[in-house]
């Protein structure tokens, strides 16, 4: 694949070093001291062996550059993010850190216990804007250079060979626009995620999911608010996509997929919970009930020694234990809301989505996955001994 990736930046005169772009000249003319000619793509060494499904992220331009053409290779590129990054010292709000995150989010559920520093060994990333203007505060590169660039994608794109592609802002979603046959989903993809799609590349199938940038304020309350959605979709998507039959797929443009419920390629291990039906307490709520009553630790705020042994700890517990670590602003709603707080009304990842027990005569309560609960303050870098 690199080498094959290398031909191609090579013929169409974007590689890093012998950069010939026949566009140069429209694309630099404002920025004449500034510029800085084409950046390879990242491309891990665990995205070329396909050992776990293969992410693409398109975003925009890089924003800053290095002038050494050298430092810009494949290799280069790769060794840096595989080998020199320390992505848990990425700033947590920035564009980078965003992406390592959504790629750990959906590769843990094919690789558990996949750390977040680890999922750069299993994607790759994409510039629709190949080169940079290296504008002030790193500012979005003028429109010329993704009109003039939107021509190199599908081709780049065919190569890598992805089964996911998430575009990351307006440009990168216009990069793929008519580049590739789009196919109707039928009850495969929700009609709540209108920002996933289904197109053929290669002559099979691969989803696209297209979000704003993650600087953007609607990647946090739409395209975050999602992610479970995108997980339990990924996870259906990679469980079928073998059987699907694509010379059905190019007569008819559509996928008659089995319904949801008729498969269950990561069911639950605990034996003692399963979805209920919907009752009327249970209207617009976001939880999965439990027909049996749980044991769980008898601490306020219990600590991980007090969880040996149990599976679920209770929600106001799981509270306790964010307020204990008395972060300004914050208190305990935000580990409250990130398993389905507040009614269920958040979308949680499934395994964080709060199980609640209705029966008994006795008041309601909700429980949370202790597991769910370590991976969680890990993620949010925060010591629950």
């Amino acid at each position: 694949m690199y080498q094959q990736l290398t031909n191609y930046y090579k013929s169409k005169g974007i590689s890093a070093i012998g950069f010939n772009c026949p566009h140069f000249r429209s694309c630099s003319q404002t920025s004449p001291n500034t510029f800085t000619t084409a950046k390879e793509a990242f491309v891990s060494s665990g995205y070329v062996q396909h050992v776990l499904p293969r992410i693409v992220f398109l975003s925009l331009d890089s924003g800053s550059a290095e002038k050494d053409p050298h430092l810009k290779t494949l290799e280069s590129i790769r060794i840096w993010e595989e080998e020199n990054e320390n992505v848990l010292a990425l700033p947590r709000n920035k564009h980078w850190y965003r992406t390592h995150e959504l790629a750990h989010i959906i590769l843990r559920n094919f690789k558990p216990g996949l750390k977040i520093d680890e999922a750069r060994h299993y994607f790759a990333h994409v510039n629709s804007a190949k080169c940079c203007m290296n504008n002030p505060q790193r500012a979005q590169a003028n429109q010329i250079l993704f009109d003039n660039c939107r021509g190199f994608i599908p081709g780049e794109l065919e190569i890598l060979d992805p089964d996911i592609i998430i575009t990351q802002g307006k440009w990168a979603r216009l990069a793929l626009d008519g580049a590739f046959p789009k196919m109707t989903s039928s009850e495969f993809i929700p009609e709540t995620i209108p920002e996933m799609k289904l197109v053929m590349i290669n002559d099979h199938p691969v989803i696209l999911i297209e979000t704003f940038h993650p600087r953007h304020t609607s990647f946090h309350t739409v395209n975050r608010a999602h992610y479970s959605q995108y997980v339990d979709t990924i996870k259906q998507f990679h469980h079928l996509k073998d059987q699907i039959n694509i010379e059905n797929l190019e007569k008819q443009q559509t996928i008659n997929m089995p319904e949801k419920t008729s498969i269950d390629p990561n069911p639950i291990e605990y034996k003692r919970e399963k979805i209920m039906p919907t009752r009327a307490d249970q209207k617009n709520e976001n939880y999965i009930a439990l027909d049996q009553y749980t044991d769980y630790p008898s601490s306020k705020t219990p600590s991980k020694a007090d969880c040996e042994g149990y599976t679920y700890m209770s929600m106001v517990q799981l509270c306790n234990i964010a307020d204990s670590f008395k972060i300004p602003r914050k208190g305990g709603s935000f580990a409250c809301n990130a398993f389905g707080g507040d009614k269920g009304k958040y979308e949680v990842q499934s395994d964080r989505k709060a199980r609640k027990w209705y029966g008994g005569g006795k008041k309601p309560v909700k429980f949370v996955l202790i597991s769910a609960v370590e991976e969680f303050f890990k993620e949010e870098e925060l010591n629950w001994r």
